[in-house]
């Protein structure tokens, strides 16, 4: 099972990525902690190397013309100070001839004479030593010039203090790095408290709970109880619509059964053959309403689900309204009745559900041919809205819906035929097509004379 399907602790994840961060800040202060270390064990020993050359360089006197060495018991008392290391000197007269100590001490590659000391590495007898040469310039009459004293040391004791203040800085850093995922820890848990809250809360609630939850203080989690709320308001407005649809739907079923129920009772009982026929034909009309009504009902289910969960693509318009149109010619060709069809935007494509949207202009123009006159004119019209979106319009020359009812003739199963014909949901099938679309259903009054229907949709044409 993949990491997605099985979910993960965000508590887990983020204290795992910020220890990682903490390890390599970790990582970082631990260089800087062996530089410093370095540096502080090379200051300290050097200060002692130096101190030492400079209590060697106390003892050195001319003696009969010639530079000699008395070696002071201070300068025995410093090297003391690393009794793990060993101490290599040597000390030079002027001409550059050795006087006393270790003649083969390495010497650095380019060194000048100088007040200051000059401090060096190097290899002597199989160990890495630190060197320092310390000169001073004589002026007496029997010897002048610079007299060089040369002091090396081994490391062990520098590696040691250098070892001792990296050890004890690890473990100050490691200990802060424990503190820190601690408290980090701490705080997490803190902050998901808010989430962990609003789980409990919705597992406890029971089926009937309607209560949205209660508002939070909390900046980052109020936009996640605001969606849920949302959410859940919606849902309730969805669950309260099915309810009203079935209902209606539910007594809408049954009126038609019942009527037709009715008319069968009726032939069956009558004993005039001549008013048979008659009979007949009104049980085929209840049936075919019925029909009709069970076939409105399903493409608004269809509609609503599909306003809910498809998303819109990119359609060609102009060819999606040719196409209905020549489809509605072809059903109707036994009547007299004069399609048309006007296009100020060829190849108009716009994002849309291509089902729902063919289902909503289908019913405008059967409605059109439904309620119009056997002489009708339906014209179907792909136009550029002024606020800058697409008109799509169905014109006809039928009676019409007067203004005050147009209103009411968008209400689920508003019939307001005399006859009683229709089903009452073509009207609110197209509505809903076009509020899916971010539109809207206009009902005017028609240059024909009739009844214009436009589905005013948002976007330009592409």
């Amino acid at each position: 099972m993949s990491t997605t399907e099985a979910g993960y602790s965000l508590r887990r994840r983020l204290l795992f990525r910020t220890a990682l961060l903490l390890v390599a800040v970790l990582l970082l202060l631990s260089i800087g902690a062996w530089r410093y270390a370095r540096q502080a064990a090379d200051y300290s020993y050097d200060r002692l190397l130096n101190s030492a050359s400079l209590s060697i360089m106390e003892g050195l006197l001319v003696r009969n013309g010639r530079v000699d060495l008395d070696l002071p018991y201070a300068a025995l008392e410093m090297m003391q100070l690393a009794p793990d290391d060993k101490v290599f000197y040597q000390v030079r007269n002027p001409q550059g001839e050795w006087i006393t100590g270790y003649d083969d001490l390495p010497q650095p590659e380019t060194f000048e004479p100088s007040e200051q000391p000059f401090f060096y590495d190097a290899r002597y007898r199989g160990e890495p030593l630190r060197f320092v040469i310390q000169s001073k310039r004589l002026t007496e009459p029997a010897v002048s010039g610079w007299v060089q004293v040369t002091l090396g040391q081994t490391l062990n004791a520098r590696r040691e203090l250098m070892v001792d203040i990296l050890y004890k800085a690890l473990l100050a850093l490691l200990g802060l790095m424990l503190l820190a995922l601690a408290a980090l820890w701490f705080g997490i848990n803190r902050a998901l408290d808010p989430l962990s809250l609003i789980s409990r809360t919705l597992k406890q609630r029971s089926a009937g709970d309607t209560e949205p939850l209660a508002k939070t203080p909390i900046q980052e989690v109020s936009p996640l109880v605001d969606a849920i709320n949302s959410y859940h308001r919606r849902l309730l407005d969805n669950l309260e619509a099915m309810k009203t649809f079935i209902a209606d739907a539910s007594h809408q079923i049954r009126t038609a059964q019942s009527a037709t129920q009715a008319q069968l009772d009726i032939a069956s009982q009558t004993n005039d053959p001549a008013t048979l026929p008659q009979r007949l034909d009104n049980i085929r009309q209840q049936h075919l309403q019925l029909t009709r009504l069970t076939n409105q009902l399903l493409a608004h289910a269809m509609v609503v689900h599909r306003s809910d969960t498809q998303p819109l693509e990119l359609i060609d318009i102009d060819a999606l309204l040719k196409q209905l149109l020549t489809e509605c010619v072809l059903d109707h060709a036994h009547r007299d009745i004069d399609f048309a069809y006007h296009c100020d935007l060829p190849n108009c494509r716009l994002p849309a559900d291509r089902v729902s949207l063919r289902e909503a202009v289908r019913n405008l123009l059967d409605n059109a041919v439904r309620y119009g006159p056997d002489d009708n004119q339906i014209d179907l019209q792909l136009v550029a809205a002024a606020n800058g979106g697409v008109d799509i319009i169905v014109d006809d020359r039928g009676p019409g819906i007067p203004a005050h009812l147009r209103r009411q003739a968008l209400q689920r199963f508003s019939r307001l035929a005399t006859d009683g014909a229709g089903s009452g949901l073509g009207l609110t099938i197209v509505q809903s097509v076009a509020e899916a679309h971010g539109g809207d259903l206009f009902l005017e009054t028609s240059p024909l004379g009739g009844l214009r229907a436009r589905i005013a949709l948002p976007g330009g044409s592409t």
